[in-house]
């Protein structure tokens, strides 16, 4: 039985888990899963500062191909980007159908939204919050096609 409150592995862990399957994906693909990860992490409404130090540590061991921008200021942009569409359910669709189109097969979807979904459990604590933007995206990646 799992303990409440209790995590078994950590934000590093979890990208060490996916890392070789995002690194095969295309940039677009996995700036993508990187903005599942990130609307999962604000679906409480609340990123605090030592989690976005921890998320960009982290995700220096994927591969980065944006020569746009760095993977820390792509962060930061995703994470404005989520925080402005959480405050509106139109927006915040849209953006799930933008990450849906992005990753393209419904191959990679399935794989994101596993991913995505192993990570919430991290706590053992998935808020209803979380349990509805789950839910969102579960039905947009299955209707929306390429």
């Amino acid at each position: 039985m799992y303990n409440k409150g209790v995590k078994m592995f950590t934000i590093a862990d979890w990208f060490m888990g996916v890392k070789d399957e995002v690194n095969d994906l295309e940039q677009r693909q996995r700036e993508a899963e990187l903005d599942l990860l990130i609307l999962m992490m604000y679906a409480d409404r609340h990123i605090d500062e030592n989690e976005t130090i921890k998320i960009k540590a982290d995700s220096e061991s994927l591969i980065w191909e944006n020569r746009e921008y760095h993977i820390d200021l792509y962060i930061d942009k995703t994470i404005a980007s989520v925080r402005n569409v959480m405050v509106n359910r139109n927006r915040l669709e849209l953006f799930i159908k933008d990450i849906a189109l992005r990753l393209r097969t419904q191959e990679v979807k399935n794989r994101a939204f596993v991913n995505v979904e192993k990570f919430m459990e991290i706590d053992f604590d998935i808020s209803p919050k979380e349990v509805e933007l789950l839910g969102q995206i579960d039905e947009i990646f299955h209707t929306l096609e390429y």
